[in-house]
Parts: structure tokens; sequence; C-alpha cells
């Protein structure tokens, strides 16, 4: 037999993101008061006194990393290795929807003629997206992809080494010009893609719905693509905020920090006040890749991630010796990151590293810090100008925000102090250590345009493989957060969800103050190899959905946050992705129906998906939940935005004269309403695409209503790709009037009659 063994990054590295789907054994008690809490001191961020302190630490970090980081194999030959993926399992963790989660409200606010906007996580803190509306006009951001050849052993300088995708090293940190490592020599890479980006921008009429193009306008963001944005109003102005990243599949190399020391970010302002005249007003660029942001107010609260690129110190071409000897002569102000105004050309560092922290070194393991510089900045929407930064060296991939905090949580995957296992075959045994996965969260309080820092915590387990999905893990309440993440083992013995209580104690930690399960309440949430879907958190309560052959929604009572209660439990086929507040009592899923699957087949999971299931759940009594009503569109191979992305979902509330309307898109596939006879295995082929609208009603017979389609392409008549904007669709609700945007095109109609719709425009 052959053996190979795999030494996982000098077995003791902590890797900085959910990038593998492998389970460990679950060593934290679920007694918050039984002493072996990790979640103190050790977890808290660490002041630098001075510049010089910073600068040691950023070397001690580099130094470390260059001699730790590296995969390496004993024997290479015949062993396949693949790139872990940041996207999760099939259909397991793809992107959750959430509105406000402290309150009955749902993100997606309405104005005061009734005009939806995205929808979001909290009440009060804007994300970007590709559409935003006020009303009177449309605004869609759409970015147009020319990708070119595979080239073979390109300079690595050149941005087509952005696309790169794997786990061997193929940048110099300093940007130089040798080519690809011989370790990938021959490799086909795909170079990045020439990018014009456009913002579509289109004057509403409600009374006979349509929408009048009034501009295109062609932004120039240096061959960037613009990931979203954001529109600001004032009372005599009204501005786009553009963000855009030289570095747009940067997840793909997540794992190689030296990456992100070759990638920058734009914000862009326009001037969007007569749509007619629109112009860029602005642009600032800083050093880095922009991880998310979002909008509180007139601030923009940036979090990016920043590799120290350093220039005559190249790790891949030179011996440990020669790489610590120029790192300890290197300049490291220089490699400060920046934020340059491309107006007049003003350069200023985004960070102090004099107030930068660092991630604390826990005495108990071999834990180091990453070199990594994350910078939690505010930029005022009015100048552009930077009002504030917090700094510290380590990690980070996920923002949740409120109106008066930002958290940031970087997974923590630990392969130290863990029994090797083995897999073994006919001819391979592959080992291989088992990790222990953690999730430290940092809290910043806000005061206007400024940051303090607050605190650290840290709970067991991890928020999931989805970036999208990972904010609405959190909740924060009266000074309390609440937190649902995977367990790090999955057997009969320990429950596959964790909840945790978190709050900032009088020593500035966050510190653990309850989880569930615990000795007083044992009950798992979910059942072994379940995983979580949706979850929300709204006032007092919070909503919980696993899955693996049913959809089991849990109820989490919060009343006394530092002992919170399983209070209900719901088993149904299928599962929600989505679950959006119907008034007080209510509850709307939107997921993927599902059956039970033959031993040995399924989607991953144990299941057989269906079409697109919306479910409607009483919850008024939290210990006894039901289902009240559900409706299912669409047969096997059915797929839809809404289960993508949240801000792809529009809600429009209820008022005196309608109840609550629902609107996304779905690619049916099949027959729109689901045959009885159908075999469950079968994969139906596409039918056709379209705005799909409901009405859920609440009154003394609750029902979910379909309300019509707009169908824009379908098999019969098709107009191009069925999947060619897949992850794209977006809507607006203005009064009566819907307005569907599909790739870049824009169609209009009556909710009454959506079959009877105008463009595409």
């Amino acid at each position: 037999m052959i053996q190979r063994t795999l030494i996982a990054s000098a077995v003791s590295l902590v890797l900085l993101t959910a990038c593998s789907e492998d389970n460990s054994v679950d060593t934290v008690s679920t007694d918050p008061t039984d002493g072996t809490d990790p979640i103190n001191t050790e977890q808290r961020l660490r002041q630098f006194d001075n510049s010089d302190a910073f600068y040691t630490a950023l070397r001690e970090g580099l130094a470390q990393q260059n001699n730790g980081y590296d995969f390496a194999f004993a024997e290479t030959a015949d062993l396949a290795v693949a790139a872990p993926s940041i996207g999760g399992s099939a259909g397991g963790d793809v992107a959750e929807s959430a509105s406000a989660s402290d309150s009955s409200q749902t993100g997606s606010s309405a104005a005061t003629n009734d005009v939806t906007t995205t929808n979001v996580q909290e009440v009060g803190v804007d994300e970007q997206d590709r559409m935003k509306s006020d009303g009177e006009f449309l605004y869609v951001l759409d970015n147009q992809y020319d990708y070119g050849e595979p080239v073979f052993g390109i300079p690595v300088d050149t941005p087509e080494v952005a696309s790169v995708s794997l786990l061997v090293d193929v940048l110099p940190v300093d940007g130089g010009t040798s080519a690809v490592s011989d370790s990938v020599a021959g490799l086909s890479i795909a170079p990045a893609p020439n990018v014009t980006t456009k913002v579509r921008i289109l004057s509403l009429q409600t009374d006979a719905p349509d929408a009048t193009p009034v501009t295109d306008l062609e932004v120039d963001l240096g061959g960037a693509s613009a990931d979203g944005m954001y529109l600001y109003k004032t009372d005599a102005k009204r501005s786009l905020i553009l963000t855009s990243t030289s570095f747009p599949n940067y997840y793909s190399a997540w794992n190689d920090s030296a990456a992100f020391g070759q990638s920058r970010s734009l914000v862009t302002k326009l001037d969007v006040t007569d749509p007619s005249q629109s112009s860029v007003e602005n642009t600032f660029q800083i050093d880095g890749q922009i991880i998310s942001s979002r909008r509180i107010g007139n601030n923009l609260f940036l979090a990016s991630r920043y590799y120290p690129a350093i220039r005559g110190i190249d790790r891949y071409s030179m011996t440990p010796e020669e790489y610590d000897a120029a790192l300890e002569n290197a300049d490291l102000s220089q490699a400060l990151p920046k934020m340059t105004h491309t107006a007049d050309g003003t350069v200023t560092n985004l960070i102090d590293p004099a107030g930068c922290f660092v991630a604390a070194k826990p005495e108990s393991t071999d834990y180091y810090y990453s070199p990594d510089i994350v910078t939690l900045a505010v930029v005022d929407l009015e100048t552009l100008q930077l009002k504030d930064s917090e700094c510290f060296l380590g990690a980070t991939e996920t923002l949740y925000a409120t109106p008066n905090s930002v958290f940031l949580a970087t997974t923590k995957w630990d392969y130290s102090g863990f029994p090797t296992l083995e897999l073994e075959d006919s001819d391979t045994a592959l080992t291989y250590v088992d990790p222990r996965v953690d999730t430290d969260i940092h809290q910043f309080s806000i005061e206007g345009s400024q940051l303090t820092y607050s605190g650290s915590g840290v709970v067991a387990g991890h928020l999931g493989w989805n970036p999208l999905r990972k904010p609405f893990r959190m909740s924060e309440k009266d000074g309390y957060l609440r937190v649902a993440t995977f367990s790090d083992a999955q057997n009969d013995a320990v429950s596959p969800i964790n909840v945790s209580v978190l709050k900032l104690a009088g020593d500035g930690d966050l510190t653990r103050v309850a989880q569930l399960p615990n000795a007083n309440n044992p009950e798992h949430i979910g059942k072994p190899g379940e995983q979580l879907y949706a979850s929300r958190y709204l006032g007092d309560r919070g909503y919980l959905v696993t899955f693996r052959q049913t959809d089991p929604l849990y109820v989490i009572d919060f009343s006394n946050p530092e002992d919170p209660k399983l209070a209900g439990e719901l088993e149904i086929d299928g599962y929600s992705d989505y679950l959006q507040p119907i008034g007080e009592n209510f509850l709307l899923g939107i997921g993927k129906d599902a059956v039970a699957a033959p031993e040995g087949f399924g989607d991953g999971f144990g299941a057989l998906t269906q079409g697109v299931k919306l479910s409607l759940f009483n919850v008024a009594d939290a210990n006894n939940p039901y289902e009240v009503h559900s409706i299912v569109v669409g047969e096997r191979g059915t797929e839809a935005v809404a289960l993508q992305n949240h801000r792809a979902i529009t809600v429009q509330t209820a008022t005196d004269t309608h109840p609550t309307r629902i609107a996304f898109g779905i690619d049916v596939a099949g027959l729109a309403d689901p045959r009885p006879t159908n075999e469950p295995s079968t994969w139906y082929q596409w039918n056709f695409t379209g705005l799909h609208g409901f009405e859920i009603n609440t009154g003394d017979s609750p029902s979910i209503e379909k309300r019509g389609v707009m169908v824009v392409n379908s098999a019969s008549n098709q107009l191009s790709s069925p999947y060619g904007y897949y992850g794209d669709d977006r809507s607006v609700i203005v009064g009566d009037s819907v307005y569907y945007v599909h790739g870049s095109s824009v169609y209009a109609a009556n909710w009454s009659d959506l079959s009877n719709f105008t463009g595409p425009r």
C-alpha cells in the first residue's frame, strides 16, 4: 500500500475561514458555568503602545506564516488535492434572506408612497445591491464581462493572477515579474475578464406601469467589476455609491494571504440628482479587498483585508533565512494600506499603526495571528473623506451591523491537539488532523462617525460556508448578542447546532452568559447530519431551520436572554432558506420541497429536492408552531434567486387596502403546478423564467395566494440562455405597479395582472 501523508500547515495553523466541510469532536462543554468556557481574555484584541510595537508584531506574524504556512507533501505522485469550496454543500448553505432581526418589521422598509426597498438584515442598516429605487427612478447596475482565452505561464504582476484558485503559491509578495512557479508549469489559467460597468437609470410611471430609460452611464472602474451600490439622498442631492474590486473572485484564494497584497478596491460616487446629467463625482481607492460594507445614515462602513506587499521581498524565491533577514531590514511603514483619492491624487494611510490591535495569542495553543491587516473604516458619504478607522492584525470574513455596533467574525480552524485519523482504501492511506473550529467575534461601538473597540468573544462552531448567510446567524438585542453556529461534531451525542448568548462584561470581554443545549435544557437543535438553513431573530424569539430529510423549524425563547429555552419544534417535508415575518403571528418560509431519498441516494443530504416551496407558519404560540398552508411551484430542477440571495426578494407590507405582497423570480422546471404522479428522482428540463407574485393572507383563513407571473423567457419562445442571469433578478413594487429587473432589462406590470406587462426596457 502506498502511504501518503498530508501535513496541514505545520499542523497548528488556524485557517482563516470556513473552507472545509469536515466535522470534528466537540470538546467544549455545553454548560457555561462549568469552568471550561474558553471565552475570556484570550480572545480580546490587544492594543499596541506605539507604531514600533505594531511593526514588531507584523514582522513576527509574517515570519511565522512564512515558516509554517505552506502545505507540505511527503509524496505527491498521483495525489489530487482539490481547492476547498467556500460555497457550501449542494443546497445546504445557499444565501439566506433576513429582515429586521430585532422586530417584527421587515428590513425591506416601505416608504410613504408604498415603495419597497432592498431587503436587508437590520432596519436602519442599508446593504449594497445591484438595484436601487426611490419610487421615482430605478437604478440598475450592469456588469458586462468579456472573457479572453486561457493563458500559460503568465507574469504574476498581471491581473490574470486574480483568477488563480489553487492550494499552491503563485504570487510573490512584492508583485514581481517572475513566471508562475514550476509546480504549476503548463497550467491553463483563465485570465481576468475585461469588465464594462454601466448604471442604467429609468424613470418609473406608476399610473400605467412602465419604465422609460433616461440614461445608460458607463463608469470607468479601471477594469474592476462593481460589486453593488447604495442610494444616498439628501434634500438637495441624490447620489449612487458604487463599490468595486480588482479581485472579484477573492474567495478562491482565501487561504493565500499574499494574494490580498495584489487587490485594490474602489468606492465611486455618482451624482444622479438630474439623471439625464449623471456623472462621476468622486472616487477613492483603498489597498486590499473590501470584505463587506454597510451604510448607516450618511456614513459608509467598510471592512477590508490587506496583506502587506513589501517591495524587494519574495517569499516564493527566498529561503526562510533570506526572507527573515530581508524582513528584519524592511521599512514596514511603506507597506501600510493606503487610501487614494483619484481626483487630486491625495494619498493617506488607511490606518494609524499606533492605534491598531492584534488578535491575542492564547497561551494554551500554538495558534498565531495572521499578518493580514483588517481595517474597519468609516467614510463620510458627503465628502468621501475618511472619518475614522480601527484595525487589527488577524482575519475576518463576516460583518454584522446594527445602528449602534459592528461585529466582525472570524472562523478559526485549529488542527493542534487532535488525534490523527486515517482513511484507507485498497490503494491509499491518507493521514490528516481533525480540526477544532470556533468563531471569534469582535465588537466595535458606533458613535456618529466614530468607532470604539468594545470587546471580543468566541463561540464553538462556525457560521457556515456562505458569505451572505453568515451575518444572519447573529442578532443583537438589549446588549445581548445571540449567535447560532454549526457544531464541529455530527453524532448522536452532540447537537448539530449551538446557540450562544454573549454580553459585554465590565472588563470589556464579550462573555458567554448562556448556551443551548445545556445541562438544564439538553434537547438537541437538529438531528445528526443536519445543517442550519434559515435563521431569524425577531424580538425575543429565534427561528432556526435545519434540514437533511425533513424540515425541522425550531423556536428559541430569548425572553430571558441568560436562560434561553427551546420552546417549540415542527417537522414538515422540505426546508426553508428564508423566513419572512407576516404580522405578529405568522412566518413565511421560502425554500424547497423534498422527499426522503432511497439509501445511498439524494442531493448530498439524504433527500431529493423538488420545486420551490412556500410555507405559512402560525407561530402565535411559541410552544406549538404549525403550518397552515403551503404551495409548491415547479418540479425537480426548479431554482429561485430567492434561495441564493435575500436581496432578490421583494416584500410589500400589508396596508388597509392589500395584504402582504411577496415577489421573486423563479426558473421553473417541468410544470409550474407539480403533477401528483411525477417521479421524485426525475430531473425536469427548464420550462420558463419569470417574476412570481404572491399574497399572504392572515385573516380567518390564512393562505398563500398566487397572483400571477411575468414570463420573460421560456423554452417555447427562448429569448436568452435560461440561466444567463441567474442570481441577478430583482424587483420593486411602487403602489400597485411592479417592476422586474432580469439581467439588464426591465419589465413592468400592475399587481392585479402580472401577465400583462410592458418591456423589455
